[in-house]
């Protein structure tokens, strides 16, 4: 028998910013219940801003299937200002995002650069990454 995936989505205000946690396993029978969950959090706290924790996942899809899903999903996420932060390793995560159309995406290995970018730019400053340099 298989063991079900399981994953946790948290959420929380940090001055006008809203941090959203993921963790556990994301897989493909859960990836839209995730995405849905995130959106409507969202949409429930008006957020025009927020940066998104997925360091703590243990398993997740692959980036091809975010990929799909994305090109054939309406979400919040292509509206609002947002960042990732995750691990260096997942860096292909951010590549597929960018390719489906979420544009609005900067991704961080750092909280602390994420949290300084969101609240010091607007969306025309989005394609840079935590270093200063362009990442599209």
């Amino acid at each position: 028998m298989e063991k079900k995936a399981e994953y946790q989505v948290s959420s929380f205000a940090n001055e006008g910013v809203l941090e959203i946690v993921v963790k556990g396993e994301i897989t493909e029978k859960t990836y839209k219940n995730v995405t849905d969950e995130v959106n409507a959090i969202i949409k429930e706290n008006n957020a025009k801003k927020a940066i998104a924790d997925f360091r703590a996942l243990e398993r997740r899809i692959e980036p091809s299937e975010m990929y799909r899903y994305f090109r054939n999903y309406e979400s919040n996420l292509f509206d609002i200002q947002y960042a990732i932060v995750d691990l260096p390793e997942n860096v292909q995560y951010k590549t597929a995002a960018i390719n489906a159309g979420l544009h609005s995406l900067m991704w961080f290995t750092d909280m602390d650069a994420a949290r300084k970018w969101i609240k010091n730019n607007d969306r025309s400053n989005r394609y840079h990454h935590s270093n200063g340099n362009p990442q599209f």
